[in-house]
């Protein structure tokens, strides 16, 4: 039987571990697949060969948990090593008994360190037989005497195999996909409760349909002249009972919903636990298995498994990959699909529930288009694409993927290369870096000081996989580090310190890891370009960028604190290469190359070309910004004012093959795109006038680099005066223009309306991070205001990890207590606070911009009824937004404080996708 594997576990049958399978198959059904006599294990590693003989079987008859116990030889896993070392594999009866001995074990005499100790038994299976998550496998069915029969496990087709295989085929299987959303009866607009809020509604959409339903709303009111995917119920256990019958009916691969995992999921499970103990008997199964909706804390996060599915909470991903203003389902619907969302407000649930009416049919379609958005969030935006392909390549299950970070799936590709070349891996370290390298940090990529001010043809050149070719190029490994063992020979030395061993001695794993990915990705873009069918090609895009991914998480893992690898002197040998390189680009390219020649749609560097045959098309070049893995190049011609894209293009292009003729293999630079204007105002902060090539045609966009048109902590208004202003200066040339259209800006926010200009509220609206409890705070901060305001009159507050709105409104109190609820204020016709919006929000950041060309914040504050114009004086509440800003709430600050401190990114933003 062929299946693609979305989930595996591992149960006990017959006193023995057998690892499950659950997937989908070729023919639509879903599978579990019985994978008996595998066993769990972990290596030790003894003083000398002596312990071989004596240990073994002491081992074995100490512990009475430990089936076998084989003296094997392996590498240690940091270091370049002449030969391997004595070591002890002990197999264990069952996983959990890996965890109970190691300890003990490693306090024995003749054992000095104990390896693989942490390892998933289902991970090491899927390691160590060379299967992947998502992959497609074969799977040869036993005979029916070896079949495993389990009555729990819920699934189209129940097979039991010792020989799985994955096929090298691409699997091309649709999924079945549930979104499902609750709606509670809050008491008097409060917050629900499970223990005395009843669960009223549950809505359910399906991709593909469920007996002929798209949809499906469970009502739990006793309604007449409904439509057809309206589901009626008298009590509330018949509504969940139903709930839970629909769940394994329908029998889903993916679990879709919109903060399913910090409340719907543990509001189901908790509300029917409290009926069960009032006498219900409501069975919540979900897993394939049968296994009922459990969930458990971890810290800020809630974490769900449903055995042989996967569960996908799409807040939390829309946060990772989409910067918005808001991730209320509302506005994330509307900015991402172009969806409204049919709002019932909490006020309003109990008076709209008791219409029995119009209003209840209208509060039906309101719980109907929550579950609807969910799913057309995880479909329409191919949010598991990248997820899979993740899976697929770098082996671990989707479920881990979908919930953890890029250092599972590197340690997954880690520890497969490291079986098969006989070395071994350490379990994760204590919270504590290795003793031998504390007090040190990484150092940073190389950010070149800008040349300030507008500039014409910026030429900007891309190191390709910057970081991973470093890593080939010097074959930097935590393998080839040279620690004890000294090779014949010369050996590599990086510029920050340390030795490793030439590749003709030992070719490093991670090296040839990326070296694979590098290979792969290559592949798969060749064959993108040949791809006329979209979901096809939709497919090898993903994979594309999964493995893009992978090869830019190896440096940062490297560096992480809380890697079974974790090196910093790979690390900052990596880095110290980049900085040079950078450095080498500069010069090489000022004072060397200097200058290109056009001719006949070539350009050609001064030595390619005799003195008579130098046209007018001379381009002199110069490095005006440099930062990390790019290089902006001025390009001036001799004669003509203005160099074509073409020739742009020419002019890069040559650079980066001169550029490239000087590095070692593979590293490459390459032409990205042409700046027609650049604005560059300090290191890590300017705007371009970009053009790059997109299917043979030239694209243009403005990209901005460390302005407040990306800062969400600023009012939208603030983004859009920039982004105009911006456009002006870049595209128009025009100074003089966007000034006027700033001092249009100032003029009508002087002179607001709130009441006949509603609109602009949203574009005040600023929003922060509510990203911890409120008492975790050392100072007040506005939005922390807005939570108590709203707290008082609803009695409701926003879940810890949402980004709560507020607005300024007028007054003498200080600003932090002046921070006001957007929706407050438009019912309530307050005044806002239009002198610090101009001073505060609008002008500053303009002023950074303009500045450059000698304009202040004095031309730019225009009243037209001349009233305060250019009046200055500063308030004792506009002054206080520097105190309470003093320490930021938003995640995005921190990470511009860190990458200003050093040129870098923090340690902590190492594996951010």
């Amino acid at each position: 039987m062929n299946f693609q594997i979305l989930d595996a576990d591992y149960s006990i049958y017959n006193d023995e571990p057998v690892v499950r399978l659950f997937g989908r198959g070729e023919d639509g059904s879903s599978v579990c697949c019985f994978v008996p006599g595998f066993e769990p294990y972990f290596y030790a590693n003894v003083a000398d060969d002596s312990y071989l003989q004596t240990l073994p079987q002491f081992i074995k008859n100490k512990f009475d948990t430990v089936k076998d116990v084989e003296p094997v030889q392996k590498f240690e896993p940091i270091g370049y090593q002449e030969s391997k070392k004595p070591m002890l594999k002990i197999t264990t009866f069952y996983p959990k008994n890996v965890p109970e001995i190691r300890d003990d074990v490693q306090g024995l005499e003749g054992i000095e360190d104990v390896y693989e100790t942490d390892i998933l038994f289902k991970n090491r299976f899927m390691i160590d037989k060379g299967l992947h998550g998502m992959a497609l496998v074969s799977a040869e069915p036993a005979s029916t005497s070896e079949s495993i029969n389990d009555r729990d496990v819920k699934c189209d087709n129940i097979i039991t195999s010792y020989n799985v295989e994955e096929i090298n085929k691409i699997p091309n299987i649709g999924l079945k996909y549930l979104a499902f959303d609750i709606e509670c009866l809050p008491p008097e607009g409060g917050m629900p409760e499970p223990e005395s809020s009843p669960i009223i509604m549950i809505s359910l959409s399906f991709e593909p349909e469920y007996k002929g339903n798209n949809t499906l709303v469970l009502v739990c009111k006793n309604l007449k002249d409904v439509e057809s995917d309206i589901e009626i119920f008298d009590e509330e256990e018949d509504m969940l009972t139903r709930f839970f019958d629909i769940f394994q009916e329908y029998d889903p691969d993916v679990v879709v919903g919109y903060n399913m995992n910090d409340f719907d999921i543990p509001y189901i499970k908790d509300r029917a636990d409290y009926l069960n103990n009032k006498g219900a008997s409501i069975v919540p199964r979900v897993g394939r298995d049968g296994r009922l909706m459990t969930y458990r804390r971890l810290g800020t996060r809630t974490m769900v498994s449903m055995t042989g599915r996967i569960v996908m909470d799409t807040l939390p991903l829309i946060r990772q990959q989409f910067s918005l203003k808001r991730y209320t389902l509302r506005n994330v619907s509307k900015e991402l699909l172009g969806r409204e969302k049919l709002d019932v407000e909490p006020h309003q649930m109990v008076e709209y529930w008791n219409d029995g009416g119009e209003k209840t049919k209208k509060f039906i379609d309101y719980a109907r288009r929550d579950s609807e958005l969910a799913l057309e969030l995880v479909t329409k935006l191919q949010l598991l694409d990248k997820y899979i392909a993740l899976s697929q390549v770098s082996g671990s299950v989707l479920q881990d993927v979908v919930d953890g970070g890029q250092s599972s799936m590197v340690e997954n590709l880690l520890f497969r290369e490291f079986g098969k070349q006989g070395r071994v891996i350490p379990p994760k370290p204590d919270n504590r870096p290795d003793d031998n390298e504390q007090g040190e940090e990484i150092k940073g990529g190389e950010v070149l000081e800008p040349k300030k001010g507008l500039l014409d043809n910026v030429v900007i050149l891309d190191y390709k996989s910057l970081y991973p070719t470093i890593m080939m190029a010097h074959n930097l490994c935590y393998t080839t580090v040279v620690v004890n063992d000294h090779p014949n020979g010369e050996t590599i030395n990086p510029p920050s310190g340390g030795e490793f061993v030439n590749p003709d001695v030992l070719k490093g794993i991670v090296p040839s890891i990326l070296e694979t990915l590098l290979n792969q990705r290559s592949e798969v873009k060749k064959k993108m370009k040949s791809i006329s069918d979209g979901d096809t090609y939709r497919m090898y895009d993903a994979t594309q960028l999964a493995l893009k991914i992978l090869l830019n998480s190896f440096y940062g893992y490297s560096g992480y604190a809380r890697a079974r690898l974790y090196s910093l002197t790979l690390a900052n040998a990596v880095t110290s290469y980049g900085r040079e390189n950078i450095q080498n680009t500069r010069d090489l390219i000022n004072n060397n190359i200097r200058k290109v020649v056009l001719k006949d749609n070539q350009a050609y560097l001064p030595d390619e070309i005799s003195p008579e045959d130098e046209s007018e098309d001379v381009i002199n070049l110069s490095v005006v910004y440099g930062d990390t893995d790019s290089v902006f190049i001025h390009c001036s011609p001799e004669y003509n004012n203005d160099i074509s894209l073409e020739d742009a293009e020419c002019v890069g292009t040559r650079i980066a093959e001169k550029v490239s003729q000087s590095l070692p293999d593979p590293m490459e630079l390459e032409f990205e795109s042409i700046a027609k204007r650049g604005l560059f105002l300090a290191k890590k902060r300017y705007a371009l006038w970009v053009f790059e090539q997109e299917n043979d045609e030239w694209e243009d966009s403005i990209k901005v680099k460390g302005m407040e048109t990306v800062r969400r902590d600023w009012c939208e208004l603030t983004s859009k005066t920039l982004n105009r202003v911006l456009e002006l200066v870049l595209k128009e040339g025009d100074v003089d223009k966007a000034v006027e259209y700033v001092k249009s800006v100032v003029n009508r926010v002087r002179n607001i309306d709130v009441q006949k200009d509603k609109d602009v509220i949203d574009d005040l609206t600023m929003t922060r991070l509510y990203s911890k409890k409120k008492d975790s705070y050392k100072s007040k901060q506005p939005h922390l205001t807005v939570i108590e305001k709203t707290k008082k009159r609803t009695g409701i507050s926003p879940p810890i990890g949402e980004r709560v709105p507020f607005v300024i409104v007028a007054g003498n109190d200080l600003f932090v207590n002046r921070a006001e609820d957007p929706e407050y204020v438009r019912e309530n016709n307050l005044t806002l606070d239009v002198d610090y919006y101009i001073k505060k929000q609008i002008l500053p950041p303009v002023e950074r911009i303009l500045g450059v060309f000698g304009v202040d914040s004095a031309t730019l504050d225009y009243d037209s009824r001349q009233k305060g114009l250019f009046d200055f004086s500063k308030t004792s509440e506009t002054e206080s937004f520097n105190n309470a800003n003093k320490e930021t709430t938003d995640e995005e600050d921190n990470g511009l404080k860190n990458q200003s401190k050093n040129g870098s990114k923090s340690q902590s933003s190492l594996f951010d996708f």
